[in-house]
């Protein structure tokens, strides 16, 4: 094997694998950070991140941020969820889709938004907030957070056309996420865009994008109480 074929992603992979599968890992033990891989391997930690993800992707191991990655107890189907342009989505039902831009500025967030980003107690991100309709009803509201010290080119786009949604999904290849879906009842906020009854749980979808180390966006879409999330397995 040639030296530059030893350091590409496939064969980072396979050398990871093959150390899972002859025990020198075992399923729940803790494997070594990206940099001592990379180190290990003789490789850019790029290369590692490549392998590592594809290995997730798979069930081979589990990546959870902060508490690093171990060999998977169970190997498990893999799930996709894709993230969908909301427009797409309504004028797949045959409604005439529009949205409503109700905010549009740059502030320090909250402390659980400066969490979730990791941005520090000082920095500013973008907070939009958007109604989607489907044939003038209220499909999905939007509250999110954008990083512009990583999305910097975000500043420029006239986000009064083509929403925040929209942009993000055509024009930023993230490299990881996280999806939670939870069943809430919304707050007034909610209630007055989507124009639901306060006693009416709705579905709400909380996603944190992003690109190696650096977080893009989080955000969170509530829909009408009958909506429904499908996944590919």
């Amino acid at each position: 094997m040639s030296s530059a074929r030893s350091h590409t992603w496939q064969d980072i992979q396979e050398r990871i694998r093959r150390k899972i599968e002859d025990r020198t890992w075992s399923p729940g033990d803790l494997i070594p950070g990206e940099v001592a891989l990379a180190e290990q391997f003789g490789c850019a930690r790029t290369t590692v991140n490549r392998a590592l993800r594809e290995l997730a992707a798979t069930g081979v191991i589990d990546r959870k941020r902060k508490a690093g990655t171990r060999v998977a107890m169970n190997k498990s189907r893999r799930v996709t969820a894709e993230i969908p342009v909301i427009r797409a989505q309504v004028e797949a039902l045959e409604k005439e889709y529009r949205f409503e831009l109700l905010e549009n500025r740059s502030l320090v967030p909250p402390a659980y938004i400066l969490d979730t980003l990791r941005l520090k107690a000082d920095h500013k991100a973008l907070h939009i907030r958007s109604v989607h309709y489907a044939d003038d009803k209220p499909f999905i509201y939007e509250d999110r957070w954008i990083n512009t010290r990583t999305i910097t080119q975000i500043k420029k786009i006239d986000l009064t056309h083509t929403s925040a949604n929209e942009w993000l999904v055509e024009n930023v290849p993230f490299t990881c996420g996280e999806f939670v879906v939870v069943a809430c009842m919304p707050g007034k906020r909610v209630v007055k865009a989507m124009q639901l009854s306060s006693k009416e749980p709705v579905l709400e979808s909380r996603r944190t994008t992003w690109i190696g180390q650096k977080s893009v966006t989080t955000v969170a879409l509530y829909y009408q109480p009958d909506f429904q999330i499908r996944f590919d397995i």
